[in-house]
């Protein structure tokens, strides 16, 4: 049997603390409103997730208050994830918004910064909501072709390969892709990796060739000319054009 980290003992006695000093959880279904909201794309689910952010109303999880509050946040936004794909958002793009602002809290210093993000968070959270509300409704088979391409269209993906995904015939889904999303299976790949390079060109310093390799083009030529064939730019020109003043400012302070 393995040892009990946790005995009985201290459970009893952190509810004595609790009972003494009038402090009680948030209930399940307080705990859950905001989240009900939020897949209904209501803004008030952000008001809800700032009020039951507050420590005063939640279990202590540290004694530091600042990393107290990142826990709060983190428990937050992951549970928040999982509401976002049962309202039909694609898996891997949630995910990865769900990742790239908890490290933005793990930078963060104060409470009030923490809390400022908490709001943030929300308000993008129920926005990308919104905005798939908005759109044609997809079936499971193609939800399930848009989360493999989100993880794999920096590899060699064909259409057989998302076929062996959701067991259709090739020829079958291509059509039902088309029907669903509007664009060919070739198509929409290929927008997905354009608007990749144009975040990559922007957001760091990867080379032509690195963004090219990167997001599975055959050459460093092949991917200038198809990038100038979507945007009007070559590589170099969009970067010159449109590269992130804030990152360009964080490079040279990073120098």
């Amino acid at each position: 049997m393995s040892e009990i980290l946790i005995p009985q003992s201290e459970i009893t006695r952190l509810l004595h603390e609790n009972s003494e000093n009038r402090f009680r959880h948030t209930s399940y279904r307080e705990e859950n409103l905001r989240y009900h909201l939020l897949m209904q794309g209501d803004m008030a689910a952000v008001d809800e997730a700032v009020r039951i952010s507050n420590p005063e109303i939640q279990g202590k999880l540290s004694s530091d208050p600042v990393r107290n509050m990142r826990y709060l946040f983190i428990i937050g936004t992951g549970l928040a994830t999982r509401y976002l794909i049962e309202a039909g958002l694609p898996q891997e793009r949630v995910y990865s918004l769900s990742d790239l602002y908890i490290r933005k809290a793990d930078v963060l210093n104060t409470e009030r910064e923490l809390m400022d993000l908490v709001r943030q968070c929300w308000t993008e959270m129920v926005e990308l909501v919104r905005k798939y509300k908005n759109e044609k409704p997809v079936s499971k088979p193609i939800m399930t072709c848009l989360n493999y391409i989100d993880a794999h269209f920096s590899f060699r993906i064909t259409l057989k390969d998302l076929a062996d995904q959701v067991g259709m015939h090739p020829n079958y889904l291509a059509a039902l892709f088309k029907e669903e999303i509007g664009d060919s299976f070739g198509s929409y790949l290929t927008r997905r990796r354009i608007d990749t390079a144009r975040a990559l060109l922007t957001r760091t310093e990867y080379t032509y060739s690195q963004i090219a390799y990167s997001l599975a083009f055959c050459s460093q030529s092949h991917f200038i000319k198809v990038f100038r064939e979507k945007t009007g730019f070559t590589p170099r020109q969009y970067r010159m054009q449109f590269s992130d003043s804030n990152f360009a400012a964080d490079l040279r302070s990073s120098r």
